[in-house]
């Protein structure tokens, strides 16, 4: 990084002028790009989402998130092009962000939909999905239906991997399924969907989304680990009254 829009280090006590401070801050950012952080008018954000091309539209993502409609429609309307542009890490268009963060966006979904253009509803993202498999995989049942009812092909549209979003629809329900037979102890069950579908075997799930008694709502396990946290699932594990015991010794 050049010397004139180098930071001073963290080791050099002189004092620091608070203009110069933001006049360093500013070159840096259009300087070339830092190992790790570029300061923007956000503060420091990661050189991943900066050599992405996102700077630009770090507005309208922050609008997505915040559910910021009014924000986010300036924004659409003064850049026509931020519709269909990158904003997220993995090429996501704005849409794709928005039915991905649930049903507590379907308000701001709502407005995104019916502003957008049904020929922009079919837009890819770098596995080449429609935002349809984003509302899919993340069980946004009203966006998937709002999506299909503005756009009926959607449905019909595959990713690279030459898969629709029904089997991204399926694959959810096996796996939610081979949880929820986990978490109310029919093994058996479990063991026959994992015997079909090996992949299950490895999944990650939210264990909190099927157990109540879940301390950590952000926590993904697998069937495993699930197993380990319930030790009467192994008769091992278990205290047993007498009966119990001669029963299992035979």
């Amino acid at each position: 990084m050049a010397s004139s829009s180098s930071l001073r280090p963290r080791n050099d006590n002189s004092n620091i002028d608070i203009a110069e401070h933001d006049e360093e801050c500013t070159a840096m950012a259009s300087s070339s790009l830092p190992s790790r952080l570029t300061y923007t008018s956000f503060g420091f954000v990661t050189a991943e989402f900066y050599e992405a091309g996102l700077i630009h539209y770090l507005e309208l993502y922050k609008a997505v998130l915040n559910g910021d409609w009014e924000s986010a429609l300036k924004l659409l309307t003064d850049d026509p092009q931020s519709l269909s542009a990158p904003i997220g890490t993995d090429d996501s268009p704005v849409l794709h962000i928005a039915v991905e963060l649930g049903e507590a966006s379907m308000g701001f979904v709502e407005k995104l939909v019916e502003f957008m253009p049904s020929d922009k509803l079919d837009l890819l993202d770098s596995d080449g999905a429609t935002a349809l498999f984003n509302a899919v995989r993340a069980g946004n049942i009203k966006s998937a239906q709002l999506l299909v009812n503005k756009k009926s092909d959607l449905p019909n549209i595959c990713n690279y991997g030459k898969l629709v979003p029904l089997h991204s629809a399926l694959r959810q329900a096996w796996i939610r399924t081979s949880a929820q037979t986990l978490m109310v102890g029919f093994h058996d069950v479990a063991l026959y969907l994992v015997e079909r579908y090996p992949h299950l075997a490895t999944c990650h799930f939210n264990y909190a989304h099927y157990d109540d008694d879940a301390d950590d709502s952000d926590e993904a396990l697998t069937p495993l680990t699930v197993l380990a946290k319930r030790p009467w699932a192994f008769p091992s594990g278990s205290r047993f009254n007498l009966c119990q015991l001669i029963i299992y010794h035979c």
